[in-house]
């Protein structure tokens, strides 16, 4: 295997393997780190976002490095999670590798001037993702991120900065860290461009577990507009915690879709989604590529609906109209 991809949710795993795939890269997605299938392409969702440094570090020790040319460490493009630790894990098992990191996701408005993150401009820190109530952000330096790691930091205020950064990490073996928009420099160098194909879906149940008030203005806008997609009202049991009600949500699904046939499953949030594919035995996704930047498609295989995933804080007010629009199959 040329590339082995890792990513600490179920969301930016699928978003990483939709780069690939749309480069003709046949990815797919392991959920969790028991499942490793043979394929061109791996991705693995180690689900170390909200874990202790130590025990994030931990799952990264027992992962199979060995042999790739390439170990592509998806972060998030805030800054949120082990990002430090999992790196730093990867260098100790991988001392040849030199590790190089490119946080910057131009696409959907993540720019790094002289080593600060700004999210639309503002940095990170002084966004609502500094009050993320579970991976508050409190420093827009990358620096200060990884500290005490010995590894090259990239600026990056367009695309083509991404795309060179990559170009010049690539020319040997490495440790490669930073968003999708490093996933698809890197699909772009080893893959090729093709004409997406998208299964016609004109059913679909919306599931939103986020707790970012971009996903909630997104859910508002839909049924502001009369979106005739179906949008699940989950009750809040008092007194749980997100990954308590990201496991009873995923329970919750299962019994829809006894109930119901849909063609697609929209689920904002990487924990809601592992929440969701753990209730229904989802082991292996294949991504098909992404319908709009940040918002993947992937086939679910024993199952007749398509995944749509995104993370909470991605996107337009529109997206859900949007997304039904390209994908109603009129």
């Amino acid at each position: 295997m040329q590339v082995l991809a890792l990513a600490d949710d179920v969301t930016g795993a699928l978003e990483a393997g939709a780069k690939f795939a749309a480069a003709g890269i046949g990815a797919k997605v392991a959920i969790g780190t028991g499942t490793h299938p043979r394929c061109e392409l791996l991705v693995i969702d180690t689900e170390t976002r909200h874990l202790p440094a130590d025990a994030a570090a931990r799952v990264i020790e027992d992962l199979p490095v060995e042999g790739p040319r390439i170990i592509y460490k998806k972060t998030d493009s805030t800054l949120r999670g082990n990002i430090a630790a999992e790196l730093h894990s990867l260098s100790r098992m991988r001392p040849d590798l030199p590790v190089y990191f490119i946080p910057a996701y131009p696409q959907v408005g993540r720019t790094v001037a002289d080593g600060l993150l700004h999210v639309h401009g503002v940095p990170v820190h002084q966004t609502a993702f500094a009050v993320d109530p579970l991976n508050p952000i409190r420093d827009s330096s990358v620096a200060n991120v990884v500290r005490g790691l010995k590894c090259r930091i990239f600026d990056g205020a367009s695309h083509e900065d991404v795309a060179r950064a990559v170009r010049e990490s690539i020319g040997g073996p490495c440790i490669l860290a930073g968003p999708a928009s490093v996933a698809e420099a890197l699909a772009a160098e080893l893959g090729h461009t093709r004409q997406l194909s998208w299964p016609p879906i004109q059913s679909c149940a919306i599931v939103n577990g986020s707790l970012h008030e971009v996903s909630a203005r997104q859910v508002a806008c839909a049924l502001k507009r009369g979106c005739p997609w179906d949008i699940l009202r989950i009750p809040v049991p008092s007194s749980v915690t997100h990954a308590e009600y990201a496991s009873l949500t995923g329970c919750y699904v299962r019994e829809y879709l006894k109930q119901r046939t849909v063609d697609g499953l929209m689920v904002f949030g990487g924990d809601t989604a592992f929440g969701i594919l753990d209730a229904l035995g989802c082991r292996v996704l294949e991504p098909l590529g992404e319908i709009v930047p940040g918002v993947p498609v992937s086939r679910v295989p024993g199952h007749s609906w398509h995944l749509i995933s995104k993370a909470g804080g991605f996107g337009e007010e529109d997206l859900i109209l949007c997304v039904k629009d390209l994908l109603d199959g009129k």
